[in-house]
């Protein structure tokens, strides 16, 4: 686990392996921690995030570009529940 990525976002990252269509290595999580928080981070900013810039997050994060649109969605259900 990387000490510099907050535990709430490995708790995000958690939840979404729990329910992905993609199966979640133990080694992909501290990527997604990652990438969950540059996402929030912008979002809780209001910062535009547009695919380009998910893409690039995704890529500093080392996150496959397969699971964007899947994290998008899974957000955007997390966040009206």
């Amino acid at each position: 686990m990387n000490n510099e990525i907050p535990l709430k976002y490995y708790d995000i990252a958690e939840e979404y392996a729990e329910e992905s269509e993609h199966d979640v290595s133990e080694e992909e999580l501290d990527s997604l921690a990652h990438y969950f928080q540059l996402l929030l981070t912008r979002l809780m900013n209001n910062e535009e995030i547009s695919e380009e810039s998910q893409q690039e997050m995704a890529r500093e994060a080392g996150i496959q570009e397969v699971r964007i649109d899947e994290i998008a969605n899974f957000l955007n259900q997390w966040g009206n529940e």
